[in-house]
């Protein structure tokens, strides 16, 4: 399945946007910039497993986790991972998916963080 922009498949062009899109939106004024959301990434973790946190189920969380480590273990794959370079690609795309949406959602916990100690 082709994406209309520029002939690229529609997954890659979706992770690209959302990892842009986390760029964009660490660049607001008043935003969580990409080192605190990395540091509160831990802390958002635990947070979801202790159930202390609303924002993020922990079954999401860890149903997110375990397809993702699943599809970057399994040696089942959009592309083989016997084609170098290439078939590490689709690991890399539901990789960089996850982690990206782990940022984005800790920058909401940052903010509710502050919200709720303050």
């Amino acid at each position: 399945m082709r994406d209309t922009e520029a002939g690229r498949p529609a997954g890659r062009v979706r992770t690209g946007r959302s990892a842009w899109g986390l760029y964009r939106e660490t660049r607001q004024p008043g935003a969580p910039g990409l080192l605190r959301r990395l540091a509160a990434a831990p802390r958002l973790v635990g947070s979801v497993l202790r159930r202390d946190y609303p924002g993020l189920s922990r079954g999401k969380l860890l149903a997110y986790s375990g397809l993702a480590a699943l599809y970057v273990l399994s040696p089942v794959d959009a592309i083989p991972d016997i084609i170098p370079v290439l078939g590490w690609t689709d690991d890399s795309a539901v990789l960089l998916w996850f982690l990206t949406g782990i940022v984005r959602e800790s920058g909401r916990y940052v903010e509710w963080e502050s919200r709720d100690r303050g």
